[in-house]
């Protein structure tokens, strides 16, 4: 479809771990998933072509508009594969910050319904109106930092009319639920001219991680789970200052935990 080629920068589908706070202070993550509230059929098979995403001027786009997303046209998937808790992921990226309205889930016609007694899947008509996208209204304000996931629960035992003759029409239900999933953390390290590698630490664990740039206004780590952490700050080897430690920073979801200062101390 002509309106997939319309892809949004490669620059801001990039996937970026290791970036300081002048980076992710416009950049959310985002997740769009699929799952089903499964119906009375063996298989329902649906085309997707496409996600696209109404996003404010805020969100890359001078006058705001209609963002495409590569990767996102996964074609015949049978929409009881995801049921139980498991999700088909349609987009994972990050995203500018900003308002959110509306997704478009884009299908093609190469859709079909199975049951038991019938030895060839049938096939599921889609109206022409719904092949150009299904508006799904969102309306979520994301913030820098902050993991958000878009799920799309598509309703098989409610999608699927049968008008008589065999005929069946696809009609999809789909509920949209939006939440944020993880929280950030902020902060500035001193002295300014130090490039300091910034690490979440759950026990031995690394959980995130980011840099503290020389000559930045501060640092922001991003994607980090709900709990509390301790975090490192390493301004390298040579630099003349030692690891600095900082424990029990708490983290929420949907939160940026500003951290304030952190002054190094030199190496005596």
């Amino acid at each position: 479809m002509e309106a997939l080629k319309n892809l949004i920068k490669p620059a801001l589908l990039s996937l970026v771990f290791l970036t300081g706070c002048t980076d992710h202070d416009q950049m959310a993550r985002l997740k769009i998933t699929l799952v089903d509230n499964p119906g009375n059929y063996t298989a329902v098979n649906v085309d997707i072509q496409g996600v696209r995403v109404h996003a404010s001027a805020q969100a890359g786009e001078e006058d705001g508009g209609w963002i495409d997303f590569e990767g996102s046209d996964v074609g015949v998937v049978n929409l009881l594969d995801y049921t139980g808790g498991t999700e088909l992921t349609l987009v994972d990226t990050e995203f500018p910050t900003g308002m959110i309205s509306q997704v478009r889930l884009l299908l093609g016609d190469d859709n079909s319904v199975e049951f038991d007694d019938v030895e060839l899947p049938l096939p599921l008509k889609t109206p022409s109106g719904q092949q150009s996208g299904l508006k799904l209204q969102v309306h979520q304000n994301l913030e820098g930092g902050i993991t958000y996931n878009v799920k799309l629960d598509f309703e098989a035992g409610r999608s699927v009319v049968h008008t008589g003759n065999d005929q069946y029409i696809l009609n999809p239900v789909i509920k949209v639920i939006t939440k944020a999933t993880k929280g950030a953390i902020k902060g500035i390290v001193t002295p300014a001219e130090l490039n300091v590698l910034v690490n979440v630490m759950d026990g031995d664990a690394v959980i995130a991680s980011s840099y503290a740039p020389e000559n930045a206004s501060g640092f922001l780590v991003p994607g980090v789970p709900e709990g509390e952490y301790i975090l490192t700050f390493d301004p390298g080897d040579g630099s003349g200052y030692e690891v600095s430690t900082l424990e029990n920073v708490s983290v929420s979801i949907g939160e940026v935990t500003d951290i304030g200062s952190v002054e190094l101390v030199e190496t005596p």
